[in-house]
């Protein structure tokens, strides 16, 4: 019986135009607010949001740690852990990623934003356990760090493993671009390569990555790569599961508004294991054998897709964990859908420009600036009251919602600090800007070729 199409519903902004008036308002206050000290401005901190795949994943603040939920905001100063079957993630801005395997335990050192939106460095202590990090690519000047005991490795835009075993030795593992390595002594790796670093700094030399039992990265590396082949960037969300026992089942769904083809897979150790992907219409496409498992939906429905993953044989006594990457192919247009309790929003520039209506202000610009996997940039121009203005912010998914955070601001050609910028937006709008609702609940959101694409889901 063939599919049939389902009505878009009517056209609704809900909670978009307040949105994107805040946008407006915290660029306002940041660079027009004549009641704000002018100073020199110190770098913005970058804040990284917590996904916690398998509980419990911990976030301590000033050493005391407390179990979290995902969508919470870890800071620099922060520590993140995992235990014996906890499986996380923080993700920074620019989409720069870090998955920590079990028994794991990190501290964001450091994270800055610059002027402009960019990521400008960031900065890890992998205290104990396993991590596998993809950093973006840097623009020229900025860093990422992790850090050991006793080595550090230093990427502008990378795929690694790095393990931080009990007695402090530190295993880095490059799967992908290059890698500086310094301890006592400097190493230089190129994918696929990795080297060692014992206890006292001393860094052995590069060679080919040998695979461990119990490492789940190289897997999950797998499925993630197969995901991203014919799909749009910032589209794909992961999901890891408790371990899996032969005849075992796990759910996890994901929203798509149409447009293109849906891609799901599923990666694993070993053993054997099923992939099922019901459509929203409810044609149901399976597949099993080797991992990764890779399921293609071509000019996929819009709705909710359901991911089933079965064990079938061989997982053992203690299971294994399942780890599923899920993408799409979505045009990078303006949008406003709300289809099958699928939701996609696709903001241009224009649309920031022509949806904003505030007194006083003329001379509006704005501009959707780059792409990023997992939010976006926006930096405006204009005059408020007579008196010119810039201004940066950065728009992020946070819980079921959005936050807006500023960046940088100038009045009068003077820098106006962000920390000043974002005190005065609470009294100014009466709302958190952290702390967004837009009337559905938030999935995804990434910038394509100009465009924000905010992706989520009704709950009915």
């Amino acid at each position: 019986m063939p599919a049939v199409a389902a009505k878009p519903a009517p056209r609704r902004r809900r909670g978009l135009p307040w949105l994107l008036a805040l946008i407006v308002v915290v660029l306002l206050v940041g660079g027009a607010a004549i009641w704000l000290n002018v100073s020199a401005s110190a770098a913005t901190n970058a804040v990284a949001t917590l996904t916690v795949y398998v509980p419990v994943a911990s976030v301590g603040h000033n050493g005391a740690y407390s179990p979290a939920n995902s969508g919470a905001m870890v800071q620099a100063g922060d520590g993140v852990k995992t235990d014996a079957r906890g499986r996380a993630s923080i993700q920074l801005p620019d989409g720069t990623l870090t998955r920590l395997a079990s028994d794991t335990e990190i501290t964001l050192t450091a994270a800055h934003f610059a002027k402009n939106g960019n990521l400008r460095d960031a900065s890890l202590t992998d205290k104990i356990g396993r991590t596998f990090t993809n950093v973006q690519h840097l623009v020229s000047g900025a860093t990422f760090k992790v850090s050991g005991q006793s080595a550090t490795a230093t990427v502008r835009g990378t795929k690694f493993e790095v393990y931080v075993k009990p007695d402090g030795t530190m295993v880095v593992k490059l799967f992908e671009g290059e890698l500086d390595f310094d301890g006592k002594n400097h190493v230089h790796l190129s994918a696929p390569q990795q080297a060692t670093a014992d206890p006292q700094g001393n860094v052995g030399p590069a060679g080919p990555i040998v695979p461990e039992p119990g490492d789940p990265f190289g897997a999950e590396l797998a499925a993630s790569d197969a995901t991203g082949q014919g799909t749009t960037p910032g589209t794909e969300q992961d999901f890891i599961g408790a371990p899996l026992h032969n005849g075992e089942q796990q759910q996890y769904t994901y929203s798509f508004a149409g447009g293109g083809l849906v891609k799901a897979a599923l990666g694993y150790p070993g053993s054997l294991m099923k992939l099922d992907v019901k459509a929203p219409d409810g044609h149901m496409y399976s597949k099993s054998g080797a991992s990764p498992i890779v399921v293609t939906i071509n000019n996929g429905p819009a709705g909710i897709y359901t991911i089933l993953v079965t064990g079938v044989s061989g997982l053992g006594v203690n299971g294994e964990a399942p780890f599923v990457s899920v993408a799409a192919l979505e045009p990078c247009t303006s949008a406003d859908l709300m289809l099958n309790r699928a939701v996609r929003r696709g903001l241009t520039s224009h649309d920031l420009e022509s949806n904003v209506q505030v007194s006083g202000v003329s001379n509006l610009k704005l501009m959707v600036v780059g792409d990023s996997l997992a939010g976006a940039t926006i930096k405006g121009t204009g005059t408020f009251n007579g008196a010119s203005w810039t201004g940066t912010v950065v728009l992020l998914k946070h819980g079921d919602g959005l936050a807006v955070v500023a960046v940088g601001a100038t009045a009068f050609g003077l820098s106006v600090p962000a920390e000043q910028i974002m005190s005065q937006i609470g009294s100014t709008v009466g709302q958190d800007p952290s702390n967004i609702g837009v009337g559905f609940v938030v999935d995804r959101v990434f910038t394509c070729s100009g465009v924000i694409i905010i992706d989520g889901h009704t709950n009915v």
